[in-house]
């Protein structure tokens, strides 16, 4: 053999090498590329991002104002309370007492039907508050009907912090916090034109809870 005939040989072997090389890289780009694309494809999407809406804004003097107490004397109980405007909102503080059948004490802002337009949708509702370690109440009502609806946070004493109280554990109750079976089960957070601040359950002593704002979660 001459050496051009094995040098024409040589190069032959070299390109097609290289044209096998050349599919072989080819292939595998579009199957590394359709593995990717398929697994974009089935990717879980990630939920929407939660809004949170003010509904009763307390850091403003105007605001806290609006609102008054109303407490267990009403019954014959001895307890009081009184609400002020602080740095961090509406301060809600006073005394507990169990005597003659006492043991709560409450505060309550006007009535706004623009809290209902605010909170339509919302899967929870958030006070944001200072408190003292006891455990509060939040009740929301439309003062078109007899019931309200009513669910209890234990703050955290010093700390002001959000309370995230979910939409479907509020309870439906009558006058005097008893069960109201004729209410719907569910509360309708667009329905809410009144909000109020609780404490009960009997306990005694001293209190405070500064509140902030009352916001929803959608």
């Amino acid at each position: 053999m001459s050496a051009d005939t094995g040098y024409r040989s040589l190069r032959g072997k070299i390109q097609r090498t290289s044209a096998l090389l050349i599919g072989t890289c080819t292939t595998f780009s579009l199957v590394a590329c359709g593995s990717a694309a398929q697994a974009e494809d089935t990717a879980p999407s990630s939920p929407p991002a939660a809004t949170e809406t003010v509904i009763v804004d307390l850091d403003v003097a105007d605001a806290a104002a609006a609102w008054t107490t109303m407490n267990d004397p009403v019954m014959g109980g001895r307890s009081t309370s009184e609400v002020a405007f602080d740095d961090g909102g509406l301060r809600f503080s006073g005394n507990i007492s169990v005597d003659n059948n006492g043991g709560f004490a409450s505060t309550r802002g006007p009535v706004d039907p623009d809290i209902g337009r605010k909170a339509a949708g919302a899967r929870s509702l958030g006070v944001r508050a200072e408190g003292d370690g006891k455990t509060y109440l939040l009740k929301v009502r439309d003062n078109a009907q007899p019931w309200s609806y009513v669910q209890r946070f234990a703050t955290e004493a010093g700390v002001m912090r959000t309370y995230a109280l979910p939409v479907d554990k509020f309870e439906p109750v009558g006058m005097r916090m008893n069960p109201a079976p004729e209410a719907p089960a569910t509360l309708d957070p667009s329905t809410i034109d009144q909000v109020a601040i609780y404490i009960l359950d009997r306990q005694q002593g001293p209190f405070q809870i500064t509140i902030n704002s009352i916001s929803a979660v959608t």
